[in-house]
């Protein structure tokens, strides 16, 4: 069911004066009831269609960022007979079309032959190097995945607008980014907040808010294996989480294996999934239910699964939470129908930078050779380390990372306790040459003794994380003041009020938009307290920085992750200064 539509009123305005910079709300509440709605209900709003194609047209003409956006609408509106009519009698709307740089004409006019036949000469030659993303089979995928991300953010209430404007603003010319440019930031940025949940606690409380921007970028990156990739180092960690989040937070089964399914999809993904004995472990040590949610995604997934869940998959004892998850995700990994453009001339191609981009087996052969290894978390909270150049994982730490541990009598240790799925506080009692003998405590108090070899995963050093620095008593009176000052609820402020405040601070809008993907890596309407603490904390260190730091001016996925591993848990040389 569409709706609700935007204020038709509002638009009529920006038409009447020719304000369309204003007109990014009208634009994406227009754009989010027309890709919800059938052809039949579009049809219902047809007495507004005049103004509509007048407002479309004059918004494409100086926000080139909505680019892609606008070629949807455009796609599904002339899907619907009664607005290409109303396009066809409006000869007025064919002139202003005409005043289009030609490229877009040409993209525009492939959607439908109405509007191919209303652009000029020069827009039809444009036709036939028109970009392969343009082409109306790929524009309708595009919707399909803008429908997709549309009915998260509402299920989710991510903010729909960037908090700092949309980049639109500040392009010039007719260079904008391409889809596959845009999917690829924002896996980057899902994957940083990923980075960021090192405590097992913090997947109770912020799990859900990573999860849906990781949903909402697969799905943009589906079809985009070049894309995933590139991020193939962080497969470990992605896993792991979904893992962990599907165990501990069964009401997001379904949003998880919509993640899963799209990964799967990547060989690059898939083949890690297939030859690392830990991930596979995870999966089946996962609750059956929840474990055939995952595997009906793949059906290679499927065969990692144990016995007792294969065989519900196979007697389609399905969880009903997943029945349409495959479904729906089956979409977009169609393939896309050869199309001719509108024009009958125009062949299919890449851009200049899909022409350029390396293939996957092209992106594995310019790694460089390294022997790296890292660590990764099974959702158990056992560690195990896999190497980023050979793809091996083991449960004992590699001497790169220095080897087994050395444990000490008396030392405080962690026990895994097989009945109870928990890890206890003990102590090393005794040492017998590879052998460790320990007492450790139990949930309910008891106390329990294990006997195991030193490199056995369910012994650990008592973990030394470094604590997140509180915040200093200057910093609570100063951040509670500034809180208290805003306009909103006591106890939460809107994300456009907080992000108007934080532009006092004088950074560049970029580098705003690096702290504020750090600070609420879930892109929350509503702002708390504690997040907005750590915007303050952040710009505190951006500006400490000084303003000529090419960190800073560049700012792009370096200083976010200096933000994330360095800057958010220490106090700043010195209060923000807001003016």
């Amino acid at each position: 069911m569409a709706g609700p539509w935007p204020d038709w009123t509002a638009i009529e305005n920006m038409v009447r004066t020719e304000n369309y910079i204003a007109g990014n709300s009208e634009f994406n509440a227009f754009k989010k009831a027309v890709l919800k709605a059938s052809v039949e209900e579009v049809d219902q709003q047809v007495d507004h269609a005049p103004v509509v194609w007048d407002f479309l047209i004059g918004f494409a003409a100086i926000k080139k960022m909505y680019r892609s956006l606008i070629l949807q609408v455009f796609n599904k509106l002339t899907q619907v007979p009664s607005w290409t009519a109303a396009f066809e009698r409006e000869k007025g709307l064919h002139a202003k079309l005409q005043t289009l740089h030609e490229d877009l004409q040409a993209a525009l006019g492939a959607q439908h032959n109405v509007i191919m036949m209303s652009i000029t000469p020069e827009a039809l030659k444009a036709m036939s190097s028109m970009r392969h993303t343009e082409q109306p089979e790929q524009v309708r995928m595009a919707a399909h995945k803008e429908k997709m991300v549309d009915a998260i953010r509402e299920e989710a209430e991510i903010q729909d607008e960037e908090a700092f404007g949309n980049a639109a603003d500040d392009v010039e010319g007719n260079e904008v980014p391409t889809e596959s440019d845009d999917s690829a930031t924002l896996l980057q940025e899902a994957i940083d907040a990923i980075e960021d949940l090192d405590e097992e606690a913090l997947l109770a409380s912020a799990g859900i808010d990573a999860l849906n921007p990781l949903r909402i970028a697969c799905i943009r990156c589906a079809g985009h294996e070049e894309i995933l990739e590139k991020e193939l180092d962080h497969a470990h960690r992605v896993f792991g989480f979904l893992f962990s989040l599907a165990r501990t937070r069964p009401e997001v089964v379904s949003g998880v294996a919509e993640v899963v399914n799209v990964l799967v999809q990547s060989p690059s993904w898939l083949g890690l999934l297939e030859t690392s004995p830990p991930l596979q472990e995870a999966l089946r040590d996962l609750p059956v239910d929840v474990q055939v949610a995952l595997g009906i995604q793949h059906e290679k997934v499927m065969r990692l699964l144990n016995t007792e869940a294969r065989s519900k998959a196979t007697k389609g004892e399905i969880p009903d939470v997943v029945k349409g998850v495959a479904v729906k995700m089956r979409e977009l990994h169609r393939p896309a129908r050869p199309e001719s453009s509108a024009a009958g001339a125009a062949q299919p191609r890449h851009s200049a930078a899909a022409a350029t981009r390396p293939t996957p087996s092209a992106a594995k052969a310019a790694r460089q050779p390294r022997d790296e290894w890292k660590e990764a978390k099974a959702p158990t909270g056992h560690s195990y380390y896999y190497n980023l150049a050979t793809k091996e994982t083991t449960w004992e730490r590699p001497a790169a990372l220095g080897g087994l541990h050395i444990y000490k009598v008396g030392e405080a240790v962690e026990v895994w306790s097989n009945s109870q799925r928990v890890w206890g506080n003990g102590k090393v009692e005794r040492i017998e040459e590879e052998r460790i003998f320990v007492e450790f405590t139990l949930p309910n108090g008891g106390t329990a003794k294990k006997e195991l070899p030193r490199s056995h995963r369910d012994l650990r050093p008592t973990a030394h994380r470094a604590a997140r620095e509180g915040w200093s008593s200057q910093e609570k009176a100063a951040y509670q003041q500034y809180f208290e000052s805003l306009p909103g609820d006591k106890s939460a402020k809107p994300a456009t009020v907080v992000a108007q405040f934080l532009k006092a601070s004088g950074l560049p809008r970029p580098a705003l938009k690096q702290v504020w993907a750090v600070s609420n890596p879930g892109c929350k309407v509503k702002v708390g307290l504690e997040e907005f603490a750590r915007c303050c904390r952040l710009v505190a260190h951006c500006q400490g920085m000084g303003k000529d730091s090419p960190l800073l001016l560049k700012a792009e996925r370096p200083l976010r992750v200096k933000l994330r591993e360095e800057c958010l848990s220490k106090r700043p040389p010195a209060l923000p200064c807001f003016t």
